[in-house]
């Protein structure tokens, strides 16, 4: 029986380093990875939450009418948002049907609206919008 002693089984120290060194590679490739991922991740959030916030301005913006309150601020949520509104030019008559004067003067407006998150007041985004302003300023004639 012949013992050779000069080749043993398992690893060599050698081979641990290296086996150690390509895991640690593979590592810090997956956790960069990770970390770039993560960080698109909140920026998709954050721009659909923008997104959302932007649709709740413009719903809430349907309604408010820039000749009878061309300034203001409303709280939506976590979101505040202030508006001013300049016309475009100065108010008009309507037109009447089927021909005249009618009931309400109309003019446009060019407003614009700041969005603030509440937690730290600091504006989030600002929108531009063109609107129609209208007020009654005649009551209706009957012709009998």
């Amino acid at each position: 029986m012949r013992v050779d002693r000069g080749r043993s089984r398992g690893f060599s120290l050698i081979e641990a380093i290296v086996a150690l060194a390509l895991i640690a590679t593979l590592g810090a490739a997956l956790f960069a990875w990770i970390a770039a991922s993560l960080s698109s991740l909140a920026r998709a959030e954050e721009a659909a939450a923008e997104d959302e916030a932007r649709l709740n301005v413009l719903a809430y913006m349907q309604v408010v009418n820039p000749m009878q309150r061309p300034e203001g601020r409303a709280d939506l949520g976590d979101l505040r948002i202030e508006w001013r509104a300049r016309p475009v030019r100065e108010p008009q008559d309507q037109i009447g049907y089927p021909g005249g004067i009618g009931l309400y003067q109309v003019g446009l407006y060019d407003t614009t609206v700041v969005a603030r998150r509440a937690a730290n007041q600091q504006t989030w985004f600002e929108l531009s919008l063109r609107q129609a302003g209208w007020r009654k300023v005649r009551e209706a004639r009957l012709p009998f």
